[in-house]
């Protein structure tokens, strides 16, 4: 009798420390957040004396972001820590730190193409919940400002094995597009111009083709074409508006639901044949070129046209780091026979499931995407996808390849998000870096289809449910 009683007792205890954890802890936290008087335009709380700390990449739209974080500092009292670090070690880093539960980061930026390991592994909380929070969310902060298929891609995670597709992990960090730039004045110079004497960049990659012969013949001592090629992010983010401008499956070329390769097709072979047309008309060691070395390439008038990412832009129209900022020129990447699609990039950034601070960090993360700062942000160097910003005539005129981003987002083409991506996306560099070294197209691509179709079975998938490993 005693002993039925005593687990009786403790049943009950259990169910009061449950109704407790469960009912009880919102009321707690509302309190918490009730002791932060508001000090900001009615939303934004003090947070004296919170440190927080964003997780980044180094680049000009960081940088950006860094000056709003002093500016939030200054609001609420915060200790604002902005690390930005190589992009490249980034995944590694915040796996790392969740492994480790040791809350080193309270907001985290990272590529969309890693979102799987974000996600599955529950590395961020569902924003849904935070914005539906009137006590602590910015109420202008217009959601519907942001760029559908933008917000899509970099917030909702619609692949591998998560079973809410409508859950928003992240808002968009860094919009990229990829775009082309080339100089007028060589153009010009060139006679590759319209009807009205001005230059006319190429719309197709078999223009580009012609134009980098005439400008190699016309200008002996510049580079008539740079683009990314390094093994990786580099050599994928070329190859993608390629490989779908000649018929690879829009938006999502590399495989289909069930991660079983597709870019082996004839059209694969095709795509890659352009880039070893244009190699000759290359720098020498273009194969290690990575967006950095485009970039400044072009910023010292050594090169007639290139393709990059269009938050790397704004440093060829600062006048203390570029030679060209009077005769450059903008233009979306060439299209084929499917059209012309435009290879989406960009990050993300979305609140640690592992942060100390919350509340605090949801406050910060609405602060440096909201609608209010967001011309602010764009015309410090952010890139970012809201419509208030791609309309407005100040960001423009600053930068006037905005409007090329709102086109290209129309027919965006993408890398993949589930967890195998990292491994395909190397697997797929190293193998189009043996092809631009001389192995045959055809069969190195075919090798490349086995590799990817095994590392997605060996992330968890399913490729096999499509067909026989290629």
């Amino acid at each position: 009798m005693k002993k039925r009683m005593m687990i009786v007792l403790l049943a009950v205890s259990f169910m009061v420390l449950f109704s407790a954890a469960l009912f009880g802890g919102g009321k707690q936290e509302e309190k918490e957040v009730a002791d932060n008087p508001i000090v900001y335009q009615g939303w934004l709380r003090s947070w004296e004396g919170v440190e927080l700390v964003l997780s980044t990449h180094q680049g000009p739209n960081t940088d950006a972001y860094k000056e709003m974080s002093r500016e939030f500092e200054e609001i609420t009292g915060a200790k604002v820590t902005v690390l930005d670090e190589s992009w490249t070690d980034l995944l590694s880093k915040h796996l790392a730190s969740y492994a480790a539960h040791d809350g080193a980061y309270d907001l985290v930026t990272f590529f969309y193409g890693w979102f799987g390991h974000y996600v599955e592994g529950e590395l961020l909380e569902d924003l849904n919940g935070w914005f539906s929070r009137d006590d602590l969310t910015d109420p202008n902060y217009d959601m519907d400002d942001q760029i559908p298929a933008v917000l899509e891609a970099y917030g909702r995670y619609k692949a591998g094995f998560f079973e809410d597709p409508n859950a928003l992990w992240a808002v968009p960090y860094k919009f990229d597009i990829y775009t082309s730039q080339y100089r007028s004045d060589l153009f010009e110079g060139a006679g590759i111009v319209d009807a009205d004497g001005n230059a006319k960049p190429p719309a197709t990659w078999e223009e580009l083709i012609a134009d980098a012969k005439i400008l190699a013949e016309k200008y002996p001592d510049i580079i008539p074409v740079v683009i990314p090629l390094a093994v990786d992010d580099p050599m994928v983010s070329t190859y993608l508006p390629i490989l779908c401008s000649y018929g690879g499956k829009q938006p999502i070329p590399w495989y289909d639901s069930n991660l079983y390769p597709q870019f082996q097709k004839d059209y694969g072979v095709e795509a890659i044949n352009v880039l070893l047309e244009l190699l000759p008309y290359m720098p020498a060691d273009a194969l290690n070129y990575d967006y950095d070395k485009v970039n400044t390439l072009m910023a010292q008038g050594k090169a007639a046209y290139a393709l990059n990412w269009n938050a790397y832009l704004p440093v060829l129209l600062d006048p203390e780091k570029s030679k060209i900022t009077e005769v450059v020129k903008f233009d979306n990447t060439p299209g084929g026979p499917a059209g012309r699609p435009q290879g989406l990039g960009g990050w993300s950034i979305g609140l640690s499931s592992d942060s100390k601070n919350k509340e605090a960090a949801f406050q910060l993360l609405t602060f440096l995407t909201g609608k209010e700062k967001a011309e602010e942000l764009a015309l410090k160097g952010g890139s970012l996808a809201r419509f208030s910003v791609v309309n407005s005539q100040a960001v423009i005129d600053k930068y006037p390849y905005y409007p090329l981003l709102v086109e290209g987002a129309k027919q965006a083409v993408a890398r993949g998000s589930d967890r195998s991506w990292a491994e395909i996306q190397r697997i797929l560099g190293v193998e189009l870096n043996k092809i631009l070294l001389g192995s045959d197209p055809e069969k190195t691509l075919q090798d490349a289809a086995r590799k990817v179709f095994d590392a997605a079975e060996q992330a968890g998938y399913n490729p096999g449910k499509t067909g026989s490993r290629p």
